[in-house]
């Protein structure tokens, strides 16, 4: 826990707190590699062994690393999947030291998106890296996998400090018939899993100012969960399943029944209702504008990508936000996504929802909009003066 202020005395004979250094100012980034091997798609899914987390102070992301060993091999005509490299990953999930998920599980298209949408570094998406290569025959890239909400301040980094009880990863390559039509020699690949970390501070500095031993409100968690709902054409209505939280922000993947990416599958125009009270209705192009508009060098929306993003308090850009604008939750909160679609399909939904130990599921939102939720004056619960 962050550390108390210390007491000296002022000439007068009052005594004067110490200003506690902020965690961030205290604490070191930290990187190391939990998982190195090469390995080549085969005709089934591949589950990789679960990863164990480094131990290491205060846990910020993970970061999975993919460059090409052995480049593959197509024939002439075949087709890649559009959802190429990414869905090199059929499954992606970090458990916590009692197995329960943090992230996911999500395919790595999805994974894709969560990062992008969650806006977890300053060009969130990976897509625009100049090492960047989505052939079939040399695919590369760099997923982070988040775990903290906020940079600026560490809110959400999860203390990793016992090497007896662990964080997992858990990876499940995609079988080839899924990555590419007529594939002649898959590409091996090596994969590399990485911790970003922040060090534990000691309690002063060399100095002696009191430092913050941990991040704000330690032990808030951040969650990204998916569920998936067949849709038809016409008249559609969704309901949410994931709340009872503080919900950050909503990515939509819409699939028509070939499992083709199609904006036709959403519906146009949108309405997101709160308890039976509609507080968005956007066209297609409005959720475009405002996707491409909130996330810094976006490289491409998507086709079939649609998002609701709450996590734009800062420099109305996602990331470093505060919970300023979420939508807090109970578990009868009542959310759903309505309206008329051009053709029948499947929508993704996925939910980066935040669970914050300093608010009571009794404080939560209640009927007539009283959310009984108000950000702190400082800390993680507050947008203040940064930079």
């Amino acid at each position: 826990m962050p550390a108390k202020a210390a007491q000296r005395p002022r000439q007068n004979g009052a005594a004067a707190a110490m200003p506690v250094v902020p965690f961030t100012a205290a604490a070191h980034e930290h990187t190391e590699i939990a998982f190195d091997e090469v390995i080549q798609p085969e005709a089934g899914a591949h589950q990789i062994p679960p990863i164990d987390i480094p131990a290491f102070g205060y846990m910020r992301h993970i970061l999975i690393e993919v460059s090409t060993n052995t480049e593959g091999e197509q024939e002439a005509e075949a087709v890649t999947n559009p959802d190429f490299p990414w869905n090199l990953f059929s499954n992606i999930q970090i458990s916590d030291v009692n197995g329960a998920p943090i992230f996911g599980p999500l395919d790595g298209y999805a994974a894709l998106w969560a990062s992008i949408t969650g806006g977890y570094a300053g060009r969130p998406d990976p897509r625009v890296m100049p090492f960047f290569s989505s052939e079939y025959k040399k695919p590369r890239f760099l997923l982070r996998v988040p775990v903290e909400i906020s940079h600026f301040d560490g809110f959400g980094s999860l203390a990793n400090q016992n090497a007896a009880a662990s964080y997992r990863l858990s990876l499940t390559l995609n079988e080839i018939a899924k990555l590419t039509t007529k594939n002649k020699k898959a590409p091996k690949v090596r994969i590399r899993v990485w911790l970003e970390a922040w060090s534990l501070p000691n309690e002063r500095d060399i100095i002696g100012r009191p430092q913050a031993e941990a991040p704000p409100m330690l032990d808030s968690a951040q969650y990204h969960s998916f569920f998936q709902k067949n849709v038809a054409k016409g008249a559609q209505t969704t309901l949410l399943v994931r709340v009872g939280s503080l919900i950050r922000n909503l990515t939509i993947i819409a699939r028509n029944e070939a499992g083709e990416r199609k904006d036709g599958v959403f519906p146009d125009p949108a309405i997101l209702e709160w308890d039976s009270r509609k507080i968005r209705e956007d066209s297609q192009v409005m959720l475009q504008e405002l996707l491409s508009a909130s996330v810094p060098e976006l490289k491409t929306r998507d086709t079939g990508v649609f998002a609701y993003l709450l996590d734009r308090s800062t420099k109305n850009t996602v990331g470093d936000d505060s919970p300023t604008l979420w939508l807090p939750t109970v578990q009868s909160t009542r959310m759903e996504i309505r309206g008329n679609a051009e053709e029948a399909g499947s929508l993704q939904i996925i939910t980066n929802d935040v669970a914050p130990v300093a608010v009571q599921p009794s404080e939560r939102y209640q009927e007539e909009s009283r959310t009984g939720f108000h950000p702190e004056s400082s800390g993680a619960g507050q947008v203040g003066p940064r930079g």
